[in-house]
């Protein structure tokens, strides 16, 4: 998935973000965000930091964890983002 782009899962979309660190390592995190009745919500910084060696990987890291944040989202709707 490449920096910048969306991935649509159950309603929802995940924003990646990702940037090099020191000792060639790339750091990522995601935002998610949904369209709803009042405009967009947006949960900045939904996941923590995933470094890893890779931008793909750092990336993919951080979407897996996006993907579960939606998940118990959906499962328990009274309760936001910690």
């Amino acid at each position: 998935m490449d920096q910048g782009s969306k991935m649509h899962y159950k309603g929802w979309e995940i924003v990646p973000f990702a940037a090099p660190t020191s000792g060639d390592k790339w750091t990522a995190s995601c935002d998610i965000e949904r369209a709803g009745p009042d405009g967009v919500d947006v949960f900045e910084g939904a996941t923590m930091q995933f470094v890893r060696d890779s931008e793909d990987d750092a990336v993919a890291a951080a979407c897996d964890e996006a993907i579960r944040q939606i998940d118990n989202i959906i499962a328990n709707p009274l309760v936001r983002l910690a």
